[in-house]
């Protein structure tokens, strides 16, 4: 048997700059320290030093230090407009307030997409497709049975593994593909569907003492038992396709030709079918209300497009309150800086005490645009190098394991490889604001086991983060 091998060498994308900061870090920095000598030269007395230079000092400190893993400028700059559109009144939505045809729409960055149902002609039933109006891609989704790998030999796991990283560089060479992104929502289970699969299998002529176990098992069940739904999203842009599709039915036919090109075998998980219409609504509608995943189908069909939504929401500055529901959602800060197992995940996917969906969102990279960002970070690192030389400063040894990665992503990427720019976006959901902290430390103890994996609240951007998930075509790499 051989040993399962580790992973690594994600970085984060960096642009040139002075030090650890980017191109626009940078040029925030200079400018501000240039801004008081340029007042002074342009006619202003030495005096106003006393105002711009403290003013200077105080913008320099906001984009040098961070917070969250990100500069405390940009977290002022997000708590300012989120304020501002709290004011307008634009973090709340109330459906039965809203004027036609908006009020139609389902809320927050999901109001532009609308639901079609397509039919491919190939006997498998209807597709469903979420069409955006505003940017004109449509989003497919594939439902998965992954089959697991706790028991599986280290060289079926590698062999996985390798199959994932070959489905996604092919994806690269669809040119219609823009995104993609794989969500596992973990609802725990009301046993509504456990206790109809029996009830409607019991033998009436079986011995008393079996119908009493059997019901007895039944309703423990729920208390330890959840529902596992997993797909696969793909976010199409028609107008990539060599030939332009004219209107939404052509559209539709150039997605459902993306999605039957997916190929996952070996990959560790079985395409179970193509997402039909009612399989679209019933996950969105269970991420608004964890509750109706269990629904019967015929509930889900009757729903019309903005009725999977909910009809109040409030999306404060760490929480989104949505019909009597709060979800609280993170975003990846940082990947591992070690090599980690195939199954670094594994706690964040765990089955806990309420409803969470962990998504990760790949923004596929042509061949001619990995190329010319694998070159691009190499020349920010050897410009960074060259900062480092001139002042006479020491390479820590963090900048010169960076450097080597970049140098041995370009190399991989020349030999044929696929890119990818990705991110983790993890939601839970609860029925009452008194769980929340338990849900947030549940969260958070999960992250810690993930092997190096570091999240920060979405905030300011939590109704964002919950439509990401869902297979609606909302993807932040885009």
């Amino acid at each position: 048997m051989s040993e399962t091998q580790l992973y690594g060498g994600w970085r984060r994308s960096k642009s040139m700059g002075i030090g650890t900061l980017n191109t626009g870090q940078t040029v925030i920095v200079v400018g501000t320290l240039l801004a008081p000598l340029v007042v002074i030269i342009v006619g202003g007395p030495v005096s106003t030093l006393a105002v711009t230079l403290p003013v200077a000092l105080v913008v320099i400190a906001l984009t040098i230090w961070q917070r969250h893993g990100m500069p405390l400028m940009s977290y002022v700059i997000g708590r300012a407009r989120w304020s501002l559109a709290n004011f307008r009144g634009e973090t709340s939505y109330r459906s039965v307030f809203l004027p036609a045809p908006e009020v139609l729409d389902l809320p927050g960055m999901a109001a532009p997409t609308k639901l079609i149902r397509a039919e491919a002609g190939d006997g498998r039933g209807p597709v469903g497709l979420v069409w955006n109006q505003r940017t004109g891609t449509m989003t497919g989704a594939l439902l998965l049975s992954p089959a697991g790998s706790l028991l599986a030999s280290g060289a079926t796991v590698n062999r996985q593994v390798a199959a994932w990283g070959e489905a996604l560089a092919r994806l690269a060479d669809e040119d219609t593909v823009s995104a993609a992104a794989v969500t596992l929502q973990i609802t725990p289970s009301s046993g509504a569907a456990l206790s109809d699969h029996v009830r409607g299998r019991l033998d009436p002529a079986a011995p008393e003492l079996a119908r009493q176990a059997i019901g007895e098992l039944v309703a423990r069940a729920p208390r330890a038992s959840a529902q596992l739904a997993a797909w696969m999203s793909l976010v199409i842009d028609p107008s990539r396709a060599p030939e332009r599709p004219k209107g939404p039915a052509e559209a539709a036919a150039v997605a459902l030709g993306a999605l039957d090109a997916v190929d996952l075998a070996g990959a560790g998980a079985d395409v179970l079918r193509r997402a039909s219409d009612v399989d679209v609504k019933r996950l969105v509608r269970g991420a608004f209300t964890p509750g109706d995943m269990d629904a019967p189908s015929e509930q889900i069909e009757a729903l019309v497009w903005h009725e999977v939504g909910p009809v109040a929401a409030e999306d404060d500055w760490d929480v989104y309150r949505h019909d009597g529901h709060f979800s609280v959602s993170y975003v990846l800060r940082e990947a591992p800086r070690k090599t980690v197992p195939y199954d670094v995940l594994l706690k964040l996917v765990a089955p806990g005490a309420y409803a969470r969906r962990v998504t990760l969102v790949y923004r596929i990279l042509a061949t001619e645009e990995a190329q010319a960002v694998v070159e691009r970070e190499v020349n920010a690192g050897e410009a960074r190098a060259e900062y480092r030389r001139r002042s006479r400063r020491t390479a820590t040894r963090r900048e010169r394991l960076d450097a080597e990665h970049a140098e041995r992503t370009a190399a991989e990427e020349a030999t044929g490889a696929g890119m990818v720019q990705w991110s983790i976006y993890v939601t839970t959901t609860v029925d009452s604001a008194a769980d929340l902290p338990a849900a947030r430390r549940e969260i958070e103890k999960a992250a810690r086991g993930a092997g190096g994996l570091r999240f920060r609240p979405a905030f300011g951007g939590q109704s964002a983060a919950l439509v990401v998930g869902l297979p609606v075509g909302i993807n932040p790499l885009l």
